[in-house]
């Protein structure tokens, strides 16, 4: 049988001791046992173990190795049960240690859902311009239970996505820019908006907010694909060629009165 030769206190992690244990084939083995598995195996020198006592203290001694790697992992970031669960299943640990892990970490309060759930949307609301249904998501996919995560919207006030909205639109007017025509410009930032996680209900508030930009980029975007136009169809003339720019323009989204004014101006004989 498997002997225990020297128990010493662990200098580097407090509450864990050192054991030596001399096994059958005459190799030497030292495990980190915490305290409490200690007192709970009445682990002692010359102690005897029983095969089925050495398994449990392999499995205790590996738990530990679980549960340190965990806290290095925890040192870059907050993670979910999730994350963490896949990280020690890629450093190749094996269930029980990663439930001696995860379970330990929960008890002392380091690995928590809800709070990683708080501190995520937190972080996202200061670093971002994510929408609240993207954050949503992003949570989904860090693990985190669904009855979790769809409380996120709560931690991100109406006014503050109104704000973020804004910032993001702001920055996406460059995609439209003289290029589409108003209807056209407003779907495509609509659009983004949903797709960065904004209810509809924000995204029309904040687009109502930009409807000058958007007038006025129509008729910059009209006298640029109408150009575009009538190269494409210079090969033809007089009404045809009129008619087949005015279906371009009308297709692409413009208003028929603004084709009509634009072309009047730049076609001469037009008469629709």
């Amino acid at each position: 049988m498997a002997i225990i030769t020297r128990i010493r206190t662990n200098e580097k992690e407090r509450g864990f001791f050192s054991v030596d244990v001399a096994e059958e084939d005459g190799s030497e083995k030292s495990l980190n046992i915490h305290e409490d598995v200690l007192v709970r195996e009445e682990l002692r020198k010359g102690l005897e173990l029983t095969p089925e006592q050495l398994g449990r203290l392999h499995s205790e001694a590996s738990g530990v190795l679980a549960y340190n790697a965990a806290l290095r992992y925890l040192s870059y970031r907050m993670h979910s049960v999730f994350e963490m669960k896949q990280y020690l299943e890629k450093k190749e640990f094996g269930a029980p240690q990663i439930n001696y892990a995860v379970q330990r970490l929960k008890n002392e309060k380091l690995l928590d859902d809800e709070v990683f759930a708080a501190s995520f949307v937190r972080t996202r609301i200061q670093t971002s311009t994510k929408g609240p249904q993207l954050i949503y998501r992003e949570l989904l996919q860090a693990g985190v239970p669904q009855e979790i995560a769809s409380r996120s919207e709560d931690l991100f006030p109406l006014e503050d996505q109104v704000e973020h909205a804004r910032k993001y639109l702001a920055k996406q007017t460059s995609s439209v820019k003289n290029k589409k025509s108003k209807v056209e410009a407003r779907l495509v930032l609509a659009r983004l908006l949903m797709q960065r996680g904004y209810a509809r209900e924000i995204s029309d508030q904040v687009l109502s907010e930009i409807t000058e930009f958007l007038e006025e980029n129509e008729k910059n975007a009209l006298a640029h694909q109408a150009e575009k136009a009538m190269q494409k169809y210079k090969k033809f003339s007089g009404r045809e060629f009129a008619q087949k720019v005015k279906n371009y323009l009308y297709h692409k989204g413009y208003p028929l009165d603004a084709i009509n004014l634009f072309l009047s101006e730049r076609i001469h004989g037009i008469n629709e």
